[in-house]
């Protein structure tokens, strides 16, 4: 009988061990599942999860700029943006994306698309057709390769390729831009001390659901 007694104590102890409890009664905590509520896509490096709040408390808010650097002697760049009225959009605003549209004079065709994917942020360049159709360079742009800082992002393409930066200072302003390894090709800035009246939506951008992550 005494042995009988043990072996179902025993027994107990293995089924409350197997449902998450310890023998004094104590519930064990589990490890977050990957992809669970728990431990949602896109958990960023502490770097990027602050960056990415200072882009995200602009979210409803358009703000002027202009083309601040074009690197000497590029005419094509020159053409396209010098001089031109620019205002950056924060528009719409998800958990894991942020879309700001970047208007040049009455061209709306860009979107900025800032998603989280796991390891770190992705930057897509969303262009569209005066009807709202793709343009034929839509999508195109790249990840960050590591933490990067609270106030700037590297998006690379690829060794040596160079790539896109957004860059926030406090304030004063928020840049996007490509450049080398060495230089900015380009940069826009627009003024954070000074947001105006939301400009129309991008062309063909009536959908209001998040994309689905970078592939």
């Amino acid at each position: 009988m005494r042995n009988a007694t043990v072996l179902l104590l025993f027994a107990a102890l293995l089924v409350g061990c197997a449902n998450g409890q310890q023998a004094d009664g104590e519930v064990e905590e589990s490890e977050p599942v990957l992809g669970s509520d728990e431990d949602p896509r896109g958990a960023l490096a502490p770097e990027q999860e602050e960056f990415w709040a200072n882009l995200a408390k602009y979210c409803g808010q358009a703000f002027p700029g202009h083309a601040a650097v074009i690197i000497d002697g590029d005419a094509r760049r020159d053409s396209l943006y010098a001089g031109r009225d620019m205002i950056a959009h924060f528009r719409q605003c998800f958990d894991d994306e942020l879309r700001i549209p970047g208007h040049i004079d009455d061209d709306r065709s860009r979107t900025w698309i800032v998603t989280r994917v796991d390891g770190g942020l992705d930057l897509r360049h969303d262009h569209r057709e005066e009807d709202g159709s793709d343009a034929s360079n839509t999508m195109y742009g790249a990840a960050t390769e590591d933490a990067g800082t609270p106030l700037r992002q590297d998006f690379t393409r690829g060794e040596g390729e160079g790539g896109w930066v957004l860059e926030y200072v406090p304030g004063e302003r928020f840049s996007y831009g490509n450049r080398t390894e060495d230089e900015w090709l380009v940069r826009f800035d627009f003024d954070l001390a000074d947001p105006i009246d939301p400009p129309p939506p991008p062309w063909g951008y009536e959908d209001e659901e998040a994309h689905p992550p970078p592939g």
